[in-house]
């Protein structure tokens, strides 16, 4: 039986002051909020977000528990990057002009795929709702900042001690992850399977955005696309994946 020493306890997050915690993972907190601000509206500041990981970081702290088997700076990111999603909703700085909008192009995507019972293209939104694929197109870029909030969005893994994306149970290292992301459930099946019918490039983008952590700009490079269709493309994704899961928009 292995014993802990009053060092492990002192080395360990809770033990640890919020200087030095700060001090740690400062540079997490701001990879987190960079990649977040580029997303949102001008409205919202980088110090605010900022803010937002840092109680993020010191409440995840102090609920650390390394006898669950997951890696302090895995579980820790988890909560800063929720703690700044968390500030986004509860700002609430998205017009209900851009959250009809998103409805509308999901529920158009929703209705066009039972009826193909195939991934739909953008053109067949763009008929459906009798517009351009150039207004299709930048209707996409208008609801980009939303994509992100209700991507997050998706239910997650969660009890009082431990918080991780439900996209990060279906693919990682099971010896890095927190208990609860090892169990099985009908929602994180079927989020599996509407990963795998989504169209190929839509499976490339979310392995590199979510799994290979590349931004906007590094994928546009590896697809040969601009960065701004990158960004129609995880929007559409992102539809594409809710109105897979029968997930509506909250309402505004």
């Amino acid at each position: 039986m292995t014993m802990s020493t009053p060092y492990d306890k002192q080395a360990s997050p809770q033990f640890q002051s919020p200087e030095h915690l700060l001090e740690t993972h400062l540079p997490l907190i701001r990879y987190h909020a960079n990649q977040l601000i580029r997303r949102v509206p001008d409205s919202i500041e980088m110090d605010d977000l900022i803010d937002a990981g840092v109680l993020g970081l010191l409440d995840g702290a102090g609920r650390f528990d390394a006898a669950k088997g997951a890696q302090f700076k895995t579980f820790i990111s988890y909560r800063i990057r929720g703690s700044m999603i968390d500030y986004l909703r509860a700002f609430d700085w998205m017009p209900r002009s851009l959250r009809d909008s998103s409805k509308e192009l999901q529920q158009a995507m929703s209705i066009l795929e039972q009826q193909c019972e195939r991934p739909v293209e953008e053109a067949d939104v763009a008929v459906h709702l009798g517009i351009s694929i150039e207004e299709y197109r930048n209707r996409l870029m208008h609801v980009r900042s939303l994509s992100i909030i209700y991507f997050d969005d998706l239910p997650q893994n969660r009890n009082d001690d431990d918080v991780s994306s439900m996209i990060d149970s279906i693919s990682g290292d099971p010896d890095q992850m927190p208990d609860s992301q090892l169990e099985t459930s009908d929602f994180t099946q079927a989020l599996a399977k509407a990963i795998m019918n989504l169209p190929t490039r839509e499976k490339v983008l979310i392995s590199l955005y979510y799994y290979e952590d590349l931004n906007m700009k590094e994928i546009a490079l590896v697809l040969d696309i601009t960065e701004s269709r990158v960004s129609q493309l995880h929007s559409q994704m992102v539809l594409r994946l809710r109105s897979h899961l029968g997930l509506d928009l909250p309402h505004g």
